[in-house]
């Protein structure tokens, strides 16, 4: 590849605002994405991640805020100088164009010299693995062949910032697993400074340098995708990465919280907990284990459900008291367990975090 493509750029959102009339779709967005980096923004549907993305992209205005590439400002560029690749959820290829064609599309657009726009799109071919295909159409591609040649239409001009807006989601499981592996290579190839939209956290997970969760139009937490997982700033972050039980619970002290048969520490000593007061407390299945009944802490249930998840089971245990709470188990500990079974489990965790009711 050319040493150009190489040289990613700094990409920041400062502050940046979006309103609709009285909805505020983004509510100052504060983020940074080193040369090279791969940022997912991740969230439920409303939170601004699709928004904050089509400002960058240059389809949206910002109502207030700036958006800038290696500290120049681009808030007034327009979308076609931004040198930025875009990949949508649709593909969004040209039916009646060759898969050749399609990627050629922004080289003639640019007016680059024919030698080396074919060139490029051999290059372009070679990357995603379509040599075979250089001569088909969209409607003769399968949705994954489909999504690698949106890949290598956005790639070709060269841009230093890829954007991506869910580009997995209309692909089926199997195939979204191969594609997003295939993004994650050839990005790090490249070296490409990438945005990437999409509400699905497995895919974030998985290939993202960092991840940035998105609630009501504001970043809740940001950070490298193993740090989100087992640290998560609030509990918004935490029921939403991730599976989580919300347990009631009473605080008994600063920093301490009575929950089903045992004593616990609370993440967080600032919150504004009083002595008595009714809580939640956030524990992800994995932080619940089985043990003997005859534990003094255990707490006592009956199996109403199981699902196999291959490695491991989810369990339901029935509480009195509680909603169904939710263990992760390893299948071949849980084989002889059927639903209506009574079974004992307790905290492993020394720490968990708490919410008001």
């Amino acid at each position: 590849m050319n040493q150009s493509e190489r040289n990613s750029a700094t990409l920041e959102l400062r502050g940046l605002s979006r309103h609709f009339g009285s909805v505020k779709a983004l509510d100052g967005l504060d983020l940074v994405l080193q040369p090279g980096e791969l940022v997912a923004l991740l969230g439920p549907s409303g939170c601004g991640k699709t928004t904050a993305l089509r400002i960058v992209a240059g389809l949206e205005t910002a109502t207030s805020g700036e958006l800038l590439v290696n500290d120049v400002r681009y808030n007034e560029t327009p979308a076609n100088q931004r040198d930025m690749g875009m990949v949508f959820q649709s593909y969004s290829l040209f039916p009646n164009l060759t898969v050749s064609e399609n990627i050629d599309y922004g080289l003639r657009v640019r007016k680059v010299d024919s030698d080396k726009r074919q060139k490029r799109i051999m290059e372009m071919l070679e990357l995603v693995s379509l040599e075979s295909k250089a001569k088909s159409y969209p409607h003769q591609l399968s949705g994954g062949q489909q999504q690698r040649v949106a890949l290598a239409r956005a790639l070709a001009i060269q841009p230093r910032v890829l954007l991506l807006d869910e580009p997995l989601s209309a692909l089926d499981a199997q195939v979204r697993g191969q594609i997003r592996e295939e993004i994650r290579r050839i990005q790090l190839e490249l070296g490409i400074t990438t945005l990437f939209v999409t509400h699905d956290q497995e895919e974030a997970m998985a290939i993202s340098d960092r991840v940035g969760v998105m609630s009501h139009g504001r970043l809740e937490q940001i950070d490298r995708p193993i740090v989100l997982y087992n640290s998560p700033a609030t509990p918004f972050v935490a029921t939403f990465v991730g599976l989580a039980n919300r347990i009631p619970a009473e605080i008994t002290a600063k920093g301490k919280a009575r929950v089903l048969n045992q004593k616990v520490n609370i993440l967080d000593h600032a919150a504004d907990f009083t002595e008595g007061a009714q809580v939640n407390v956030i524990i992800r299945p994995e932080s619940l284990e089985l043990v003997s009944e005859n534990d003094a802490d255990a707490t006592r249930g009956i199996v109403a459900l199981k699902s196999f998840l291959g490695p491991m089971t989810k369990v339901g245990i029935a509480v009195e008291g509680a909603p169904l709470i939710h263990l992760n188990i390893a299948s071949r500990e849980v084989r002889k367990l059927e639903i209506g079974d009574r079974i004992a489990f307790k905290i492993s965790s020394d720490e968990v975090m708490a919410e008001h009711v």
